[in-house]
Formats: structure tokens, C-alpha cells, sequence
């Protein structure tokens, strides 16, 4: 998926694209029939249970994610054209949030049955007839979520390899290895992890799937570091605590979330920002891999802190071109990221491409593809409040 082109220069112009960009995607009978699938279609399309969505959604949101308070009269009907929101744009956010809705109770197989937050890998199995896998499998095909493609440009300004668990990093820099050797030109390239710990199993300890390119590895930030080693021969230079701190032991005094909610809670490790320069063979510098602090303490980072750090020490300018590789399953989740967290407030071009996976062969590859349905209807929810907030000049989370 490839975010709107960096030319129109304004912001409520790039706003607008957005709502364009996830109506394309959200809106369509491909949706529909996957929500169907399952037989959980009732509420999505009647808009006399989108008033409520807001509300309902908001018991149901990403750990413990909260809704803007200004977004409830919206939804509930008061008047929000004033600085360019149409009834258009406000059908969209409130059928965003009914999708949300019925996709969260039961397409989220990391917090069934209402148990505690679990990584991607942890998943739980679900009760799926052998046709109902068959038919969410073309379904996500036709989503974005399956079959990969080439990047859309011959030279981007930016590389982004997102980070992730297990091998990951590694078939992910690998495959930015391999567009570059094809001729596409990848600028800068950013590792972006996060002090995400190494995971003890199940299925097994992380530590021993990625000793053979990250043998010494704490966590995803060195994964990534391994990761840009072994598929671009690039050596780390010193660690830099680009908040200041010494190490990342006690808290960071200049977290931006030390004051919100679970930040009591939040592991020391998650209030840091971290970066280390990436050498090449020749001695000149390839990029860099960046670890984040968290902004939804008390968990993880997730790839908007990632994105917003980037954005920060990255000094990108309007109009460049961005290229970022993940996996993908997590195209649609992550082109919606990057508008969100790059294109909207920086005016950037994002083209994001992914790792194929043989999804044949995975038995859980009908709950994964939910799964990560689910992520790219909430990413595209976070895009659309984010450029609802700017139409109506009431600011956004940065």
C-alpha cells in the first residue's frame, strides 16, 4: 500500500486523502464479506448503532487506549463542518468505530476471552470450519494482507526496516538487501526496534531463534543491530541515549509520558530513546537503528513510537520519498502507521512493502490474518481521529 503522493502541500489537503485512504479500504464489500464470514456482520452497516460506537468501542480498545473527548458529540451528531469535516468524513469515523466494534470481539485471538495482553506470537488457536480459513485466506488476499509486490519507486530518500520478534529483523533487512542488489536505490535506512526483552517461549526461547545473526542479543533494538550485520555487513558504533541518560537502568526524567496513566507501571527500559550509527564495509555510514520510548506506557513501544522517533532525529523533509519493509501481513496495519505518523504531520510520501509468507502451511494462518485485519482497522481508526482532529483544529496526539 502506498500512502497519498507529498504534493499537496496543505494540511487539511492531506487530511482529506487520508479519510480517502481508508474508505477505499475500510468501506468496501471485501470488508463486508470478511466481518460476514464469520457471522458477525449485524451493526456494522446500520448506522441507527453507530451513535453508541464511540462509547461501546471504547471498552474495547488496544490496551487501554483511550478516545479524544471531543470525538463523542461529533459522533453523536453536533455540528462539525466548521473547518472542513463533511457528513462524509463523519460517517466514515463512525462506521470506523462499529468495525472496530465487531472486529475486536472476535477477530482478536491475543486477548480471547477477555485474558491479558499477549505478543503476537501467543496467540490463541481459534474454532474455524476448514471453508471459513479458506475464504478469510482470499479475503486478506484481497486486503493487502498476502501477496506482496515491489516498491513503487526506483529511489526512495529513507529506508524504514521495521523491527519485530524472533527472525524477523533478519528477513526483513534481508529483503531491503535484496531490492537494493535489484537496483532500487533505499537512501538512508533506519533499523527501528524497541527494548522490547527477549521472549523465554512458548514456542521456544527467543534467544536461541536468533543466535545464528544476534547471538548476544537483549533485546529487539540488538536484534535489529544483528539484523543490519548480517544482511548489510554494517557494524554499530557507540550507543547513543538520545534522552540524555546514562544507561537505561532507572527512569528516564525527560519521558514525555511520565505523568499519564500506567506510567508507575512501565518498565525503566521503555522510557529511553536510544541510537546507534550503522558502518558500512567502507567505512561510511549506512543508517542507523533506533529503539523508542513508549508512548502507551505501561507497555511496549509499538511502530507509531517508532515512526514519531524516526521523524524526530531522522530530519526528513516534505515531499521525500520513505520506503518501509515489513512483513506482509502488517502492510495495510503499517501503511496506515505511517500516514498517520509520517505522511500527515510531515508531508512525506510512504510506500510500504512486505515479506511474503506460505501461508498454506501455517494451521493458524486464518487467526493471524484476523488478527492483524483487526490492527489495520484500529491503525486506520488512529489515522482518521488524527486527521478529524486536524480538520477541526482541536490538535492531535504527537
Amino acid at each position: 500500500m502506498t500512502a497519498p503522493p507529498p504534493e499537496v502541500g496543505a494540511v487539511a489537503e492531506r487530511a482529506s486523502l487520508a479519510f480517502r485512504a481508508v474508505e477505499t479500504w475500510l468501506s468496501g464489500e471485501v470488508m463486508r464479506e470478511l466481518l460476514g464470514v464469520l457471522g458477525v456482520r449485524p451493526g456494522v452497516d446500520d448506522p441507527a448503532s453507530w451513535a453508541d460506537s464511540a462509547s461501546a468501542v471504547g471498552r474495547q480498545l488496544d490496551v487501554d487506549e483511550a478516545l479524544p473527548g471531543w470525538l463523542v458529540p461529533v459522533l453523536r451528531g453536533a455540528p462539525a463542518t466548521r473547518n472542513g469535516l463533511s457528513a462524509g468524513q463523519t460517517w466514515l469515523l463512525r462506521r470506523a468505530l462499529a468495525v472496530e466494534r465487531v472486529a475486536s470481539a472476535h477477530f482478536n485471538f491475543r486477548m480471547s476471552g477477555g485474558g491479558t495482553y499477549r505478543e503476537r506470537w501467543q496467540a490463541v488457536a481459534g474454532d474455524l470450519a476448514p471453508d471459513v480459513r479458506a475464504r478469510v485466506l482470499d479475503l486478506a488476499d484481497e486486503l493487502g494482507l498476502v501477496s506482496p509486490r515491489r516498491p513503487r519507486q526506483r529511489r526512495y530518500d529513507h529506508t524504514l526496516v521495521l523491527g519485530g520478534g524472533f527472525t524477523s529483523p533478519l528477513i526483513r533487512a534481508r529483503h531491503a538487501a535484496e531490492l537494493r542488489a535489484s537496483g532500487v536505490g533505499l537512501g538512508e535506512i533506519s533499523f527501528l526496534g524497541s527494548p522490547r526483552r527477549l521472549a523465554n517461549g512458548p514456542p521456544r526461547p527467543e534467544r536461541l531463534a536468533v543466535r545464528h545473526f544476534a547471538p548476544n542479543a537483549a533485546d529487539e533494538f540488538d536484534l535489529m543491530v544483528g539484523a543490519a550485520r548480517a544482511a548489510f555487513g554494517a557494524s554499530p558504533a557507540v550507543v547513543m541515549y538520545l534522552c540524555g541518560c546514562p544507561s537505561a537502568e532507572v527512569r528516564c526524567p525527560r519521558w514525555r509520558c511520565a505523568g499519564a496513566a500506567g506510567a508507575a507501571d512501565t518498565p525503566a527500559a521503555y522510557t529511553h530513546d536510544r541510537r546507534v550509527d550503522l558502518v558500512d564495509g567502507g567505512g561510511h555510514v549506512l543508517g542507523s537503528a533506533l529503539s523508542a520510548s513508549t508512548g502507551r506506557p505501561p507497555y511496549r513501544p509499538d511502530t507509531a513510537d517508532t515512526m514519531r522517533l524516526w521523524a524526530w532525529c531522522g530530519d526528513p523533509r516534505p515531499g521525500q520519498h520513505v520506503l518501509v519493509v515489513t512483513s506482509q501481513v502488517f502492510v495495510p496495519f503499517q501503511t496506515f502507521d505511517g500516514m498517520r505518523r509520517l505522511y500527515l504531520p510531515h508531508n512525506l510520501e510512504v510506500d510500504t512493502v512486505g515479506v511474503g509468507t506460505d501461508w498454506a502451511t501455517n494451521p493458524r494462518a486464518a487467526e493471524n490474518l484476523l488478527q492483524e485485519t483487526l490492527s489495520a482497522v484500529r491503525s486506520a481508526r488512529r489515522l482518521l481521529v488524527d486527521a478529524a482532529g486536524l480538520l477541526l483544529d482541536v490538535g492531535v496526539d504527537g
